[in-house]
């Protein structure tokens, strides 16, 4: 099975080589790339008057680290993103499914009398603002990547699966195959290739373009791997067109 993986550049070789490792042809392709935001990485230095800090993702647990983060009171959304933590000597906590909502709703009453940080992009889920007393710090942005590479990706269509990793990378997906006058060869073609979304935002998105996605158990690219090897098997070989 031919896999693409749309991914932001610095996160790319470390899933396609496990996916290669597992038998797959990979195509990995950046549709976003990360630019660190001076305005929030300056007020790194600050958590420590919040009573707890969320980390969204392993992008901004790099960053924290990087810039000398330490709290006591810590949740990460993701292993990844916890394991990143724990190298620093920070053990965070983790809500049962990688997402934003799981994380409101498993957290929302421990956090109610909270000063609360959220550290992410600029594109986070708005859910979390819910909390009473939050303040959202924006250490990096998200921003298309529409450059040849992934030009061709649209223009030829030559997968048997994608894997969208984020709601903004099926955006900029999209975007860019409308931008060129290929949007409507683009859903015409995902009808016949299997679509993964890593998580219910990134379904969603796919679910406004009309395209039905599957979905992993554990929102995470280990989720996503064992997804793919068992669509992998030869049970489920034929139940999926390859490209001509």
């Amino acid at each position: 099975m031919k896999v693409a993986i749309l991914r932001p550049k610095d996160y790319l070789a470390e899933v396609s080589d496990r996916l290669r490792r597992e038998g797959f042809e990979v195509l990995a392709v950046p549709f976003l790339k990360i630019v660190p935001n001076d305005e929030g990485i300056a007020k790194i230095k600050d958590l420590k008057e919040f009573d707890a800090v969320i980390v969204t993702s392993q992008t901004s647990a790099r960053l924290l680290i990087k810039h000398g983060f330490k709290h006591d009171n810590v949740i990460a959304i993701g292993k990844k993103t916890a394991e990143i933590l724990k190298s620093a000597g920070i053990c965070p906590k983790i809500p049962s499914k990688f997402d934003s909502k799981t994380l409101y709703e498993e957290f929302k009453d421990e956090l109610k009398d909270k000063r609360v940080a959220i550290t992410r992009s600029d594109r986070g889920d708005p859910i979390l603002l819910k909390l009473p007393n939050v303040e959202e710090i924006v250490l990096y942005r998200i921003e298309f990547e529409h450059g040849d590479e992934q030009k061709r990706l649209i223009e030829v269509m030559d997968f048997d699966a994608i894997v969208f990793s984020s709601s903004m990378m099926a955006k900029s997906f999209f975007e860019l195959a409308e931008k060129i006058g290929k949007l409507n060869y683009v859903l015409e073609k995902l009808k016949s290739k299997i679509v993964i979304a890593i998580g219910p935002p990134t379904r969603r998105t796919l679910k406004r373009y009309g395209i039905p996605s599957l979905m992993p158990d554990e929102y995470s690219f280990d989720g996503i791997i064992e997804l793919l090897k068992t669509l992998n098997e030869p049970s489920h070989q034929g139940k999926y067109q390859k490209p001509k």
